[in-house]
């Protein structure tokens, strides 16, 4: 075995040596990972994308990457949104008057970003021909 034990290798806690994750630390928080507070929040928002992931398959059949990322934008203010009504909930107390106006209009622009997303996957919209879907599938089941 090369190098001296203790003295070789990467220093204790570098993430140079990292091969599966298994030895990250447990407080690391992962990029798109909330905190345990925020377990309830985190669930909405997997359960808001999973309703809208649903609503898209049942108009268009498939996702489409320009679906996805609206999916995308749409659950992402649904989490912010909720942060900001967790933080009003259990932070008002130590929240100054701008934190609070502040925490409000993020609330609101939040709600905005969320509603424009689901705006642009058209999901109101009828579908442009309704015997082409039959069409279509009668086609692919040839096939």
């Amino acid at each position: 075995m090369a190098g001296k034990p203790g003295r070789s290798g990467p220093k204790k806690g570098s993430m140079n040596a990292a091969k599966n994750g298994s030895r990250i630390a447990k407080t690391r928080l992962v990029v798109g990972e909330l905190p345990k507070q925020l377990l309830s929040v985190r669930r909405e928002g997997r359960s808001y994308r999973r309703g809208l992931e649903a609503a898209v398959l049942e108009m268009q059949e498939t996702i489409s990457v320009l679906d996805a990322h609206h999916i995308d934008t749409a659950s992402a203010a649904t989490i912010h949104a909720a942060i900001c009504r967790w933080l009003l909930r259990h932070k008002i107390g130590t929240m100054s008057t701008n934190d609070i106006l502040s925490c409000s209009r993020e609330l609101v622009k939040a709600k905005q970003c969320r509603d424009t997303a689901v705006k642009a996957l058209e999901l109101d919209a009828p579908p442009p021909t309704p015997w082409a879907r039959t069409i279509d599938a009668q086609h692919k089941a040839v096939t």
